[in-house]
């Protein structure tokens, strides 16, 4: 990380505490990391309960389930805990995995693509969720090589060293396994050509800079169709997250929607 890049970095972290911070959070001091990432959720939540998220906000049902007569959709989800799990503190993270799962249940893609492994956490759920015939691609950088070729943020630098050390992906050893085949390479140069127009819900989760949401939207456009499903991570989280500036940006021509009380941004392609 720069020095410029220091700078801006402990600049969000200083205003996020000290535009969210509250009473109860000082009893939280003695862990400065966690009063930045409590101040930080709480930023969050108050963007989406106020609706000031600048997406409209959906339920994945809402705006896929038209014609389904179903009072109820089944969705599976894993039974891990610990590492990889996004059943966590922050319950905007298990919004996010269940609204995915929906996703897979409604659209029943034949191919999925992935930008982001990391463990394997969404590759398996996709793998659960969708029909037996369908593939499961995902994308992520190599342990070993260069770096990444476009700017990246301090959040991307920790997964990247975290998946360095990845020995073991969450689905090794599942049944689901067979359907999953992970890919190796920066998302900005990969060659998708093999996956042109092809691809029936594409999940955007690599980088979180503008530069390579940017690029990655741009690439997952051309390998999807009509009907085809864009989805996006962590989107409207306070921090150096060019999630939200660039779907803010795309969202002036085509239509955008974001899932209420979670981080997950999708659209149906047109």
């Amino acid at each position: 990380m720069t020095f410029a890049d220091t700078i801006e970095t402990s600049w969000v972290a200083f205003r996020n505490v000290l535009v969210c911070g509250n009473v109860l959070s000082a009893r939280l001091l003695r862990r400065p990391s966690m009063v930045v990432s409590y101040a930080s959720e709480c930023w969050f939540l108050y963007r989406t309960y106020a609706n000031e998220r600048g997406l409209q906000q959906q339920n994945v049902f809402e705006v896929l389930g038209e014609g389904q007569d179903a009072p109820a959709m089944d969705v599976k989800l894993a039974p891990l805990i610990g590492k990889g799990s996004w059943f966590q503190s922050l319950a905007s993270y298990t919004v996010d995995i269940v609204s995915l799962c929906l996703l897979c249940s409604l659209l029943k893609p034949k191919v999925v693509f992935e930008i982001g492994t990391l463990d394997g956490y969404t590759s398996l759920h996709f793998a659960l969720n969708t029909p037996p015939e369908t593939r499961i691609y995902t994308l992520d950088l190599p342990a070993e090589g260069a770096g990444p070729a476009l700017k990246t943020t301090w959040v991307d630098a920790a997964n990247i060293r975290a998946h360095q050390h990845t020995e073991r992906y969450v689905f090794d050893g599942t049944p689901e396994a067979n359907r999953i085949q992970c890919l190796f390479g920066d998302s900005a140069h990969f060659d998708y050509k093999p996956f042109l127009g092809a691809v029936d819900l594409f999940f955007i989760d690599g980088s979180h800079s503008y530069e390579y949401v940017r690029s990655d939207t741009l690439n997952a456009l051309q390998c999807c169709h009509k009907g085809s499903v864009i989805a996006w991570h962590d989107f409207g989280r306070a921090g150096l997250n060019g999630v939200s500036k660039w779907l803010l940006e795309f969202s002036r021509e085509h239509k955008v929607y974001s899932v209420p009380g979670g981080s997950l941004a999708f659209m149906v392609v047109k």
